[in-house]
């Protein structure tokens, strides 16, 4: 069955930024992030989203700025088998002026909002990101892997790959990778700790700390799974190792002069196996009187086993 949005990962951690967005300054900030990935006109502009909660943001911090007689005209457009994308128009000329006054840019031209969002806080740069994100930024559930990235729409600026990657660095020290996924540009982080960092920074903490307890749950199933491994391993040796042993015993027992060829050292150990065949030398060591070393039980059988190939050899002859 299909994952309905609302129960993915990344829908949870869209609703969580959102709600990070309070006040007039991260608001401003957040917004100048969702402009960077609109499309804008000389007369307005147009977010897109296929994000119920990312629409609604979009409307509320528009509604903040433009006049009250300005309409927001909202349309959506539906795709088989596809979530319904939303397409949020600001096209009076006077509710586009209002929202470049309150962010102080004089067009939405990528490389002037990009230089308004260099000259943010460290405080309010989070914000700016959270609307990069929440319009173009996904995340991959980290129980099944770690994927955080932003895709530069088709129809954005070219130069909106570089500007967000120098901004994140310069910000906050984080160097994304990149790739090219058909016409789209890629930013994108696989080590979990930038993208605990990311999602910090976008005010998804608790989304972060999930991700946290994912990487510690991981890392004691997959040492739990190694010393297993290393247990079964070990195992399968000793049971191949005992196994030599007992057929070593056996052959020394049905010659004509059975186990009493043995030295009085090496039938105790060869009594001893028949009656533990299934204890590790460490254990069976501890049944000697006085108790041995397993180097010494080692020993021992080596000597058996060689008495025994000695006697399979005599019968060949």
């Amino acid at each position: 069955m299909k994952v309905k949005s609302t129960e993915s990962f990344v829908y949870r951690v869209k609703a969580e930024a959102v709600e990070s967005v309070t006040g007039r300054k991260k608001s401003d900030a957040c917004l100048l992030g969702m402009l960077l990935m609109s499309e804008s006109s000389n007369v307005g502009v147009v977010y897109k989203t296929d994000n119920e909660v990312c629409k609604d943001l979009f409307m509320r911090l528009v509604r903040h700025v433009i006049p009250d007689d300005c309409d927001i005209d909202e349309e959506i457009v539906r795709h088989r088998g596809r979530l319904p994308e939303y397409r949020i128009s600001v096209s009076e000329k006077s509710g586009a002026d209002a929202i470049l006054a309150r962010l102080g840019i004089s067009g939405f031209d990528c490389t002037e909002i990009l230089d308004r969002a260099d000259k943010l806080a460290d405080s309010n740069f989070g914000a700016f990101m959270t609307g990069v994100f929440l319009s173009c930024g996904r995340v991959t559930d980290p129980y099944r892997e770690y994927h955080l990235e932003i895709a530069i729409p088709q129809s954005a600026d070219v130069r909106l790959y570089d500007g967000i990657s120098d901004l994140l660095e310069k910000h906050i020290g984080l160097m994304p990778k990149r790739l090219t996924r058909g016409e789209k540009k890629i930013l994108y982080f696989k080590d979990s700790e930038n993208i605990e960092d990311t999602l910090t920074l976008i005010g998804a903490t608790g989304a972060s700390l999930e991700v946290m307890n994912t990487k510690v749950y991981k890392d004691i199933r997959n040492r739990a799974n190694r010393a297993t491994n290393c247990d079964t391993a070990n195992c399968d040796r000793q049971n191949a190792s005992a196994l030599r042993q007992l057929e070593a015993i056996k052959t020394i027992e049905n010659s004509p002069k059975g186990l009493s060829q043995l030295s009085d050292e090496l039938r105790e150990a060869a009594l001893l196996r028949l009656k533990y065949p299934e204890y590790a030398l460490s254990e069976l060591a501890a049944e000697f009187n006085p108790p041995l070393s397993r180097s010494g039980v080692n020993h021992r059988f080596k000597k058996i086993i060689e008495i025994a190939d000695n006697i399979r050899k005599s019968k060949e002859g």
